[in-house]
């Protein structure tokens, strides 16, 4: 076990300061499943296939072989532990397999794997581990996917022996007769643990979103004959219970690094206000989350969530730290009580030389991972009313109607959805206004015509039907629409990948960036010369790296970096197009931006460090950044734009964002020295590094064991 002694404990004493010793994240939130299976992992997977298919027990045999040899030291928490109890029950003699299934919640997991000749499970299998992939639009097959996955993760009968859960309960002290709200329930396996303790006088509440899990929990309950337990529907406009609905106890496992960074203010604000408005006065609020592993032993191989972050975000809330606790390094619980809320709370200014001590001053997040969906979710009512008119005003030809929806864009944009399509909307109004000649000015730039050719091309027929999905016109009444899978254009699917694609290009390659953005002013900033090489990292459609080429001249070189083949492909066109000579293409990897030793004096990344930070395991993260040293010539620039993290009072960046202060502390680690920080707009930031030292990141990795030596060249 963990101790945390309470004295001299900043969770305790100092709840809104944060001490950063390290280059690892405070916050991750899941990553690309491809650094999380290994080579073992997948040979298990494919005997248990074969048996399933042949019927020979020796193939489980073998598995298990496999499995006892890589848990715990590959894919700690994860589905292995799982995979094997179902290996050793099929191997078991009948009458062992009927003690087995003797418990209800163990035989309900059972018996949604092994339905219909063990059809969920061998899809399972072959989606994890790529035997057979999912099409790129296949919306409905990933999201069985990811219920399978939570499924087993969740319910697994052996989830004991990584997590030592009876111990954990033991802590949350739950009596019999309470009642407890288990928010973000999944499939119920804290749920019913709950149930047996509390009896038929406690009550539990189990909270969940997923339609998968809610279909589980009822046909679990019903079939189980569960009295006490109320399955409850909730879409986090707060947790889902009546206002007149008291609790003793919130308990959230798994979930808070999710409300820390993928809500919003309004959204967290309300999730965790009914969390308040549910827990009886002196109630408990019970997190258990995944904790950042800085040592040799075995880390988590999902989400995490520093405990600071969290504290420091509920002290805001009214939530008063009791106890913290953990058996294993992988996981802590938090215990809160419910307090007043703070009052007359004094702001401790954050100081740029000193990035590793950060005082959090408010109930925000430090960091936010929003992303974003394609349907009508994020417009208010005046942004489709704008989106309806000018889409009339195209289809009708109607140039008083075009100027109106301009005219409405031009009052909005200042105060919802910076940096997202409003502006877009308004350079395409103004072309449908202006005359031959302004309209030739207007695509003087080859960049901005290729972009024009594509959304206005053949009378607007792509804008219009951008228009006509994006504000979701053919449904405008639906308040509650939220398409998943596709959109339904001219009488036929629209993918929404295809929209996702468009809406990428043309929010990034808008002709009006420089409106928001100011990116005229931002380019001077970054003192780029002619001659020089610039590597622009996720380049996306190349606005920015349209821009160096410019700068640097025939002299100089731009490396356009992109995970995305479908992203770079409009920069390629207009490579061709317009024989854009001094720009190279580059397709690259999470872990590896591909760049020669020493060929870059600048490297540049706008809107994507916080994706870095949050969405990286911390092995990737290294090889990420030592791919970068590795081509930075000496003294070399890193230059990053990202979006901050804004006040209440100040319209925030629609999207992503993060504090600069999270980057600078953890480039500080990397050898990186902040030499300059300009913020020409509240939502976006510009720093510039000089790397003063490459680091040698040495990086062995077991399974997802890793040892990390980091030394100075």
């Amino acid at each position: 076990m963990v101790i945390l002694y309470k004295e001299g404990n900043p969770l305790y004493e100092k709840p809104t300061e944060i001490t950063i010793g390290s280059k690892d994240s405070l916050v991750h939130v899941g990553s690309l499943d491809s650094f999380d299976i290994t080579k073992g992992g997948i040979e298990a997977g494919k005997l248990i296939l074969r048996y399933l298919d042949k019927g020979d027990k020796k193939n489980l045999m073998k598995a298990i072989e496999i499995y006892e040899r890589i848990i715990p030291d590959e894919n700690f928490g994860g589905e292995y532990t799982a995979l094997e109890w179902i290996c050793k029950l099929l191997t078991s003699p009948e009458e062992a397999q009927r003690d087995l299934l003797r418990q209800p919640l163990v035989k309900s997991f059972y018996d949604v794997l092994s339905k219909d000749g063990f059809a969920d499970l061998k899809q399972y299998l072959q989606l994890k581990y790529h035997i057979v992939e999912v099409e790129k639009n296949d919306i409905e097959t990933k999201k069985k996917l990811r219920f399978l996955e939570d499924f087993i993760l969740f319910n697994n009968p052996d989830r004991e022996r990584w997590e030592k859960t009876r111990e954990n309960m033991e802590k949350f002290n739950i009596r019999k007769g309470e009642r407890i709200a288990d928010v973000g329930s999944g499939p119920g396996y804290f749920s019913f643990k709950f149930a047996d303790i509390v009896g038929d006088e406690g009550k539990v509440y189990a909270i969940e979103t997923n339609p998968m899990h809610l279909d589980f929990l009822r046909r679990h309950i019903a079939e189980n004959n569960i009295g006490n337990v109320e399955v409850v529907v909730s879409q986090f406009e707060g947790i889902g219970l009546d206002k007149d609905v008291r609790v003793d106890t919130v308990y959230i496992c798994s979930l808070y690094h999710n409300v820390y960074a993928a809500f919003t203010d309004f959204e967290r604000e309300q999730f965790v206000g009914s969390i308040r408005n549910a827990l009886v006065d002196g109630g408990k609020l019970i997190i258990v989350d995944n904790d950042l592993v800085d040592s040799e032993e075995l880390p988590y191989h999902g989400p995490y969530i520093s405990k600071s972050l969290l504290t420091s975000q509920l002290y805001y809330y009214g939530f008063k730290l009791l106890d913290d606790y953990q058996f294993t390094p992988q996981r802590y619980v938090l215990i809160y009580e419910k307090t007043d809320i703070p009052q007359d709370v004094r702001a401790i200014p954050n100081r740029i030389d000193d990035p590793c001590h950060i005082h959090v001053n408010s109930a925000g997040s430090l960091i936010r991972y929003r992303i974003i969906g394609t349907s009508t979710a994020g417009y208010t009512i005046r942004g489709k009313a704008c989106g309806r008119l000018m889409y009339e005003g195209f289809m009708k030809n109607d140039a008083a109607l075009v100027r109106q929806a301009h005219d409405m864009f031009a009052k909005l944009w200042p105060q919802e959805r910076i940096g997202d399509d409003y502006t877009a909307f308004m350079w395409f109004c103004e072309y449908f206004l202006a005359d031959e000649a302004a309209k030739e000015a207007m695509l003087s730039d080859n960049r901005d015509r290729m972009y024009f050719e594509f959304f206005g091309g053949n009378d607007y027929e792509r804008l219009k039907k951008y228009l006509y999905i994006k504000f979701y016109l053919e449904h405008e009444e639906d308040e509650d629409a939220n398409i998943e899978t596709s959109f339904e254009y001219e009488g036929k699917d629209f993918p929404i990948g295809t929209l996702n694609e468009w809406n990428e290009y043309f929010v990034f390659n808008n002709p009006n960036r420089c409106l928001w953005e100011k990116t005229d002013e931002m380019l001077k900033l970054f003192d780029i010369r002619e001659g020089e090489s610039i590597a622009d990292l996720g380049c996306g459609g190349g606005y920015f790296t349209y821009e160096f080429s410019k700068l640097v001249g025939k002299s100089g070189r731009v490396y356009a970096t992109e995970i995305n083949k479908d992203a770079m492909k409009y920069l390629d066109a207009l490579k061709e197009r317009y024989h854009v000579d001094n720009i190279s293409t580059i397709v690259t990897k999470m872990d590896d931006c591909k760049l020669k030793e020493n060929s870059c004096d600048k490297v540049f990344m706008c809107s994507m460090y916080h994706a870095v930070y949050i969405t990286d395991i911390e092995y990737v993260k290294d090889n990420f950044i030592a791919s970068i040293q590795k081509g930075m010539k000496k003294g070399g620039k890193l230059i990053i734009v990202d979006n901050d993290v804004t006040e209440r009072d100040v319209p925030a960046y629609y999207g992503p964002g993060i504090m600069p202060e999270l980057i600078i502390s953890q480039l500080s680690f990397y050898g990186f020295e902040l030499i300059r920080k300009e913020q020409l707009i509240p939502q976006r930031f510009v720093l510039v590094f000089e790397l003063k030292e490459k680091m040698k990141i040495g990086v062995k990795k077991i399974g997802n064991k890793m040892r990390k030596d980091r030394k100075p060249e």
